[in-house]
Parts: C-alpha cells; structure tokens; sequence
C-alpha cells in the first residue's frame, strides 16, 4: 500500500540541461528551504517536492537516489520524475518555483488555477532567473507577469538572485561559513577527502582548484597559463561538456 504524501509547502521544477548548474542549485535550495524555509502550514515540518526531468544525472551529485524509482524520499526531500504524464493526485504546493525557465507543465498550471476556486489564494508562482550582477535586475526582480489559465488569471512573479538589496539575494546556508571553516581546519577529513578522489593530501604551496564553467576559449588559455606558473595548481573539473 502506497503511503499518500503530505501536502507540500514547496514545489520546485528543474530541467537538467546540460553539466549539474541547474539541478546542482535548486538541489541546494530544497534542501535550505526544508532547514530554514519556516512556511509550513501543516504542523512544524516544511515539506519540499523536487521535480526533476533527468535523474540520472541528478544521482551523480546525490548518490543516495535511484534513478529508477519515479518517486523517492531523499534528506526528507521528495523527488518526483518530471516526465510527459503527472501524477493523478497530484497538489500544487503553497509556492511554486519554475526554475531558470524552465516552463512549468500545462496540466499543473491548470490545476494551480483550479486551485483559485476552492482556496483562499492560488499558489505563489516565482520564475526563478539566473543569478546575475547586471543592474537591470533590480528594476526586473519581483515583477508580475499575469498568466491567463482557463478564464482565470494567475499572476507569475520574477525573482532575480543578485547582490544588492534590491534583488533575491544568494543562497547562503546560515551555518555555512563556520562549517566551511571547520571542514578546512581538519586535516583528517581534508586528506579523506581528497583520497576518495584519487588525490593525495595537498602539499604546501599548491593551488587547488574547483572550477565549474561551459564551454569557453577562456578556459583553455587559464590552464596554459597554470602550466607555465611556478605555483603547482590541481584543477577539478566535473563530468561535463567543459571537461
């Protein structure tokens, strides 16, 4: 017998296109907003659905999912297969994020519309951009961008990672920086690490590097000019089509 699941606080829609930037970041998210994401409406558990398009790839940065399951805890975190036909009982979440244009399905716009009728407010829909540093996303982030749905009107707002006040802000892990700090000052755990990498401990003076990027001319002259520096420097570069 299949357990039924809980009503979801959070809805979050990724399509892995290509290297892990965009299932890498809203991974990060789900798991920041089921620690600090205090919305939920249903006792004191904020409850988070991850909708992933290719879970294949997704496992190679979470190892604990099996890609052949279509839906799965993992880290208190649900993860649903975002494929061509939705679940049955499917419920929009109370928010709703459609991650770096991603679309949301026509099937659970329509349902989010549905959804006006029988409660008190729709779901908050947010296009969740691309973080950027250019100052137009200040005039941009928050904008309403009204959806017309089956006669009624569902408004999608902008929300535009930045650094200023004026945009979303970044991720940022409220203990992130002392455990960062901890995690460099354990030489055990530094050397375990890098040996479940096939690395050996960093010697003095090395320069480590994990660089994640696309495709670029840029990235080729950066290497050759490492291979000329007196400095050793070992770059980690993931899977992907940079590599």
């Amino acid at each position: 017998m299949t357990t039924p699941l809980p009503p979801f606080d959070w809805d979050i829609f990724c399509c892995v296109v290509d290297n892990f930037g965009d299932i890498g970041v809203t991974w990060r998210l789900a798991r920041q907003l089921k620690r600090e994401g205090n919305i939920a409406a249903h006792g004191d558990e904020v409850q988070v659905r991850l909708w992933v398009d290719d879970l294949a790839s997704f496992a190679r940065i979470c190892p604990g999912l099996d890609p052949a399951q279509d839906g799965q805890w993992v880290e208190g975190i649900y993860i649903q297969h975002w494929h061509e036909t939705l679940p049955t009982d499917m419920t929009p979440a109370r928010v709703v994020i459609e991650a770096f244009a991603c679309e949301l399905p026509a099937p659970f716009i329509e349902r989010m519309a549905e959804l006006m009728a029988s409660q008190p407010s729709p779901p908050c829909w947010l296009n969740l951009e691309y973080l950027s540093a250019e100052s137009w996303v200040e005039d941009c982030h928050g904008l309403a961008s009204p959806q017309r749905v089956s006669n009624k009107s569902l408004n999608k707002y902008f929300f535009f990672p930045g650094f200023t006040a004026k945009t979303g802000g970044l991720l940022c892990e409220h203990d992130l920086i002392a455990e960062r700090e901890l995690w460099q000052q354990d030489e055990a755990g530094l050397a375990a690490y890098w040996a479940s990498l096939g690395l050996p401990p960093r010697q003095e003076h090395e320069l480590r590097v994990s660089l994640f990027t696309y495709e670029s001319d840029a990235l080729k002259s950066l290497v050759e000019n490492w291979c000329q520096s007196a400095t050793p420097v070992t770059l980690l570069l993931p899977l992907g089509r940079s590599l």
